[in-house]
């Protein structure tokens, strides 16, 4: 009897794996804690398709993955400079937009608009960004800090992006402070020589895309000035949190990813406000802006797929529900005035979209600068650069 029924396990469990083989598989390649997995699990149901989740951490990995081709993704979620690179060099496919039942162009924010506006002005063959690229989330990169230290919010304030690059006054504070750099070259690089600018030590408020060996030897200037505690990119977030950084230059949607799991359990704006006191966000006047966006590469196998999942996450809704676990920024008015005003009822969020710069749409009287893309040469010596930088 025992036999007969371990062979009957077997039986159903060889059916069940048939059953999951024969689903259609979306690959898609992504970022780290940047989707509701949730939703992916939602979506395999209601399409019977099975959704194989890739991580990287960086454009520049997503970049290597994709030319490897050692894995045929069908989405891939990279940022604006890196997208338009894969275009420029034909790994990517066009999107059908008839395909999409939930694009409407004037659904997204006004500035995100703006930024996509910028894409491809040097391809004439592109008439329409959103043929390339949909948006995903968008934003900004800035300074999270530890509120904690005395003189800090001020000194930040004061010195914005000096703050980060400038050799700290040794009589302001007790210690030396411990500065988390973004690791990614480009974006090192690109911030430094806005601060160059703001300081008048150039005269070029287009320098950050701008490469040239008197910009890299002002750059590697800039970025020996200090030694960063540490580089890194995902743990910046955590460890400025965890008091092991006292501010740190990243994506502004790190701190509000922060905020939500801090306050998960709140349920007034007094309780979220005492869970979060410890961190502060600011940026400065003249930024990077970004957004990453759902691209088809040209080796997709499962077009009319990848299709459907861009679809799904422009769904209103959908976006609201994924941007809750994701807290970048969404890129629909529509989600982002659900969030703002709390329909959906998570005051918890209204109250972190309200108290802090969550939508750069709202911010009055700042730049916000996308990146455009570097040939391969030239990214190649500003790593070698930042690589320098990091040896000394």
């Amino acid at each position: 009897m025992k036999k007969t029924l371990v062979l009957f396990g077997i039986l159903i469990f060889s059916m069940a794996l048939i059953g999951c083989s024969s689903k259609p598989k979306l690959y898609v390649l992504n970022w780290g804690e940047y989707i509701n997995e949730d939703l992916v699990d939602r979506f395999e149901k209601e399409y019977g398709v099975r959704v194989i989740l890739s991580l990287a951490d960086s454009n520049e990995a997503m970049e290597q993955r994709v030319k490897e081709g050692t894995t045929a993704y069908d989405i891939v979620i990279p940022s604006d400079y890196m997208i338009e690179k894969l275009w420029d060099e034909g790994y990517l496919q066009s999107i059908d937009l008839s395909k999409l039942t939930n694009f409407n162009q004037s659904a997204f924010v006004p500035g995100l608009d703006g930024i996509m506006s910028m894409m491809f002005q040097d391809n004439s063959e592109v008439t329409d960004a959103y043929t390339v690229s949909i948006p995903y989330f968008w934003g900004v990169f800035g300074i999270m800090y530890n509120r904690q230290l005395a003189g800090l919010e001020d000194y930040i304030e004061e010195k914005q992006w000096g703050a980060i690059f400038e050799v700290e006054p040794t009589s302001l504070f007790t210690r030396a402070l411990k500065i988390g750099m973004y690791d990614v070259s480009r974006f090192a690089y690109s911030a430094s020589l806005i601060y160059a600018n703001d300081v008048e030590l150039i005269n070029d408020a287009q320098a950050l895309n701008t490469f040239s060996n008197t910009y890299l030897q002002q750059a590697e200037s800039i970025l020996s000035q200090r030694k960063y505690h540490t580089w890194a990119t995902d743990m910046l977030k955590k460890d400025v949190e965890a008091g092991n950084l006292d501010l740190a230059f990243l994506y502004v949607g790190d701190f509000f990813d922060t905020y939500l799991i801090l306050t998960e359990d709140a349920t007034t704006p007094e309780q979220a406000a005492q869970l979060t006191s410890h961190i502060g966000i600011f940026i400065p006047d003249t930024t990077i802006a970004f957004y990453d966006g759902m691209i088809i590469p040209a080796v997709a196998r499962n077009v009319d797929l990848a299709h459907l999942f861009i679809d799904y996450f422009l769904d209103p809704e959908i976006a609201y529900e994924n941007s809750g676990i994701v807290g970048y920024t969404t890129v629909l008015t529509e989600t982002a005035t659900m969030i703002e005003t709390a329909s959906k009822g998570d005051l918890i969020r209204s109250v972190m979209a309200s108290a802090y710069p969550y939508n750069p749409s709202h911010i009055e009287n700042f730049v916000a600068i996308p990146l455009i893309a570097f040939s391969n040469a030239n990214t190649d010596t500003i790593a070698s650069m930042i690589n320098r930088v990091k040896s000394k």
